[in-house]
């Protein structure tokens, strides 16, 4: 793989990946401008079940398949269609871009996955305009719709980049042993749940609030942690890395509330460790990217936000947050748990000797 192409598809593909965001933050900040909050919420939780929790279908669906040029269109097609949809159905339309940012998040991990030699920094510049754009879209949200004009435009151009960069063949990475011991994972778990405690229930519901800008000082936060945390862990080395930085965000994240940026600081050393979550998930199921994506940027993020949903009521979210709506959450998370703990016992099926 030539050396351009390891940083071109990263970067074309973080580029969709930041647009596709952008388009549902706006979608969602602008419908809930329109409507009234219960609608709003419910939209919001509908998103989060496609977007995020859609992401393991299509990743299965996707490892079978073994082609990414047929998912990279269809996925692409999906946004178009949808941000156009939105001047006519705003509902549809965000059900149209959660099947979409799915596929795109997926295609593109995927995609990155077979071009970044093994390396975190490239993974970085495909994950990290996400949250830039999911951050703009929601500021941008009570705003003109013109800028879901200037999104298309933006598509369409990126389409023709990325198609004519050319759309990396489907493989497989060669099996590898785990790089993770009993210790590193105990640590890392207790480090991670500490520091999603932390993240979802006083950034998410305080640090916004009580700061002017709020929204965008975090965003910008964990932009910068994702781009620099990849670069810098493949220079440092990542058990290194990890074990300066998760300390550091779970310190910041719980005595820096009162200071936006010292919450800032701790979200992009909360982040960093994105790129490497992608990297080492990988490494553990060589020969199931797209899975691998799937677990790592939308399993993920799924389960982190569980509680958000679960203790809606001690947040202030609405109250009448329909049971349905949190048992289908359950499932999801009860069933990705299933799905990645077979994969994982498949894979260590299959390097045993025979």
């Amino acid at each position: 793989m030539k050396q351009s192409s390891s940083i071109n598809q990263p970067l074309l593909w973080g580029l969709l990946h930041g647009v596709n965001d952008f388009v549902a933050g706006y979608m969602l900040a602008n419908f809930a401008f329109n409507h009234n909050y219960s609608d709003s919420f419910t939209m919001l939780v509908v998103y989060a079940i496609l977007g995020f929790g859609g992401q393991l279908p299509v990743a299965f669906l996707l490892d079978k398949q073994k082609q990414v040029k047929p998912f990279a269109i269809v996925s692409i097609l999906l946004l178009l269609f949808s941000t156009a949809f939105y001047f006519i159905d705003p509902s549809v339309a965000i059900i149209l871009t959660g099947f979409a940012g799915a596929g795109i998040h997926v295609t593109g991990g995927t995609i990155c996955l077979q071009v970044s030699e093994d390396k975190s920094g490239p993974l970085g510049l495909f994950t990290a305009p996400g949250v830039l754009g999911l951050t703009l879209g929601g500021i941008l949200g009570s705003m003109s719709s013109s800028y879901l004009f200037i999104a298309l435009i933006a598509i369409i151009i990126l389409t023709a980049l990325i198609f004519k960069q050319g759309i990396p063949a489907y493989q497989a990475q060669k099996k590898k042993g785990s790089q993770l011991d009993t210790h590193d994972w105990i640590m890392l778990g207790i480090l991670l749940i500490m520091c999603f405690r932390s993240f979802i229930f006083d950034i998410v519901n305080n640090a916004t609030l009580h700061f002017e800008h709020g929204i965008l000082v975090l965003g910008i936060s964990a932009f910068c942690g994702k781009i620099l945390g990849g670069f810098l862990a493949d220079k440092i080395g990542w058990k290194k890395f990890v074990y300066i930085t998760l300390p550091l965000a779970f310190i910041f994240l719980n005595f820096g509330k009162e200071n936006i940026y010292a919450l800032a600081f701790g979200i992009a050393c909360l982040q960093s460790s994105v790129p490497l979550t992608l990297l080492l998930m990988s490494r553990s199921l060589p020969l199931f990217p797209a899975t691998a994506t799937a677990l790592s940027l939308g399993t993920s993020v799924a389960l982190a936000g569980l509680p958000l949903y679960l203790g809606s009521d001690k947040i202030n979210f609405n109250k009448g947050l329909s049971s349905d709506i949190i048992w289908v959450l359950v499932f999801i998370a009860m069933i990705s748990i299933w799905f990645a703990i077979s994969l994982i016992r498949k894979r260590k099926e299959s390097l045993l000797p025979l």
